[in-house]
Parts: C-alpha cells; sequence; structure tokens
C-alpha cells in the first residue's frame, strides 16, 4: 500500500542529518515515514492508477505532527511535500520531464538529510558532505532511469534518459560519481572514513558499461552500507 520496502533505506538520510545536526528526535524519523509514505503512494495513486486514495492517510498524519517541528524542520519537510506533489501530479507531472525530473528527485531525497537541522547555518557548515549525497542521489535516480527506459519510452514518459539516450546517460552517471570523488578527497582529512567509502563506492561503479536491475540493486545495497559508515565516523 505504501511501498515501505521501498523507501524505508532513506530514512537512514535523516539519520545521518539527526547526527551531523546533534539533534536525533525520534519525530524527525517519524515525519520522514510519513512523508515518504505519501510520496510513495501519490505516485503510484497517478502513475499506477491505483483505485483508493492510499496517499491521504500519511498526509493527515504528517500535517497532524506538523506543528511539532522547529520552524526550519517545517520548511524543509514543506519543500518535500511540495516539490514530489508536483513531481506526480498530471497537471505539473515533473516526473515525465527531462532533466527536471531527474534534478527534483536528488533534490527531494536530499532534503530528508536537512530535515532535523535546526538553522540554515547548519546547511553551510555541512554543504561539501551534502553535495556529496545529492549527487550519490542523482546517480541512482539516473540509473533508475537507464533501467526503466524502454517502459519509459513506451508510455511516453520522457525522462533524461529517453531524452538522452542510455549512453549519455551512463556518461552523466560517471560524471556525478567522478565529482563524488572529487570531493570526497577534499574531505579526507576531516572525514577519512566517509572519505575512503565514498572514494571506493565511487570507483567501484565508475567502471560499468552496462546498466541493469542486478546493478541498480548493487548501487543500493553498497550505498546502504556506506550509509552505515557515515554514521559510524560521526556519531
Amino acid at each position: 500500500m505504501f511501498r515501505i520496502k521501498d523507501w524505508v533505506h532513506y530514512l537512514g538520510y535523516t539519520l545521518i542529518g539527526s547526527t551531523l545536526a546533534r539533534n536525533f528526535n525520534i519525530l524527525n524519523l517519524i515525519v520522514t515515514s510519513f512523508l515518504l509514505a505519501y510520496a510513495y503512494s501519490f505516485n503510484d495513486y497517478y502513475d499506477k492508477k491505483t483505485k483508493k486514495k492510499y496517499f491521504f492517510i500519511p498526509l493527515i498524519f504528517y500535517f497532524i505532527l506538523l506543528p511539532f517541528l522547529p520552524t526550519f524542520s517545517t520548511l524543509v519537510s514543506m519543500l518535500f511535500f511540495i516539490l514530489f506533489t508536483v513531481y506526480s501530479h498530471p497537471k505539473t507531472w515533473l516526473e515525465g520531464r527531462p532533466y527536471i525530473s531527474t534534478i527534483s528527485n536528488s533534490i527531494g531525497f536530499t532534503l530528508l538529510l536537512l530535515l532535523p537541522f535546526q538553522r540554515a547555518t547548519d546547511v553551510l557548515a555541512h554543504f561539501p558532505f551534502i553535495i556529496i549525497i545529492f549527487l550519490l542521489n542523482t546517480a541512482a535516480q539516473l540509473l533508475h532511469e537507464i533501467v526503466d527506459y524502454k517502459e519509459d519510452r513506451r508510455i511516453n514518459k520522457i525522462t533524461t534518459t529517453v531524452k538522452l539516450g542510455i549512453r549519455a546517460s551512463l556518461i552523466l552517471f560517471k560524471l556525478c560519481l567522478i565529482t563524488t570523488l572529487s570531493l570526497a578527497i577534499l574531505l579526507l582529512l576531516r572525514s577519512p572514513l566517509i572519505s575512503l567509502s565514498t572514494i571506493f563506492f565511487s570507483l567501484l561503479f565508475i567502471k560499468i558499461n552496462i546498466v541493469n536491475k542486478k546493478i541498480r540493486r548493487k548501487f543500493k545495497e553498497f550505498g546502504i552500507f556506506v550509509g552505515i559508515i557515515y554514521l559510524i565516523e560521526l556519531k
């Protein structure tokens, strides 16, 4: 109904953000869960033509909890809500617009990292790390689009990969990882475990030339492992 197994790993972003901001609060994880449940079920309602509006359930709980969030967290969570609403709604349907679909998806999931932050200055303090997460999100989204290329063409969903083709999208994927690797090297002295795990992860997938569901699954699995390393160093 809410595709929990598809998004539960994204709670790791909120955990990492909580550690960065030194602001662990179970409410942040609960709010993130409701936002993700809403985003995925809302997308299914229009994308897969589900009959019942299940997305109203997590949405109601999200708005009930909204007054209990700090101002900055409220703004970030509202941005997530608005972004994924216009991403999936047929009248705006960012999901079917090349470039915008990829970037909006990357921004949306990166916002989950920022949700526990208490002030805008926290964003500036951790900006290089936030960019790394954004780039990894972009790489993951490009992998997703490459795997779904034939299906997206069939239903006339013009994603970045449909627009540019698989070869060009794979090049963009590798550029994201090369940039990520470069930023990780710059952070080596400041955060050695984070840097080394990110470098290893980037090098592992830069060399791929064929993308399929197995590669996409491994990217997700290794990404979760790297996220655990991030938490170990940051705690």
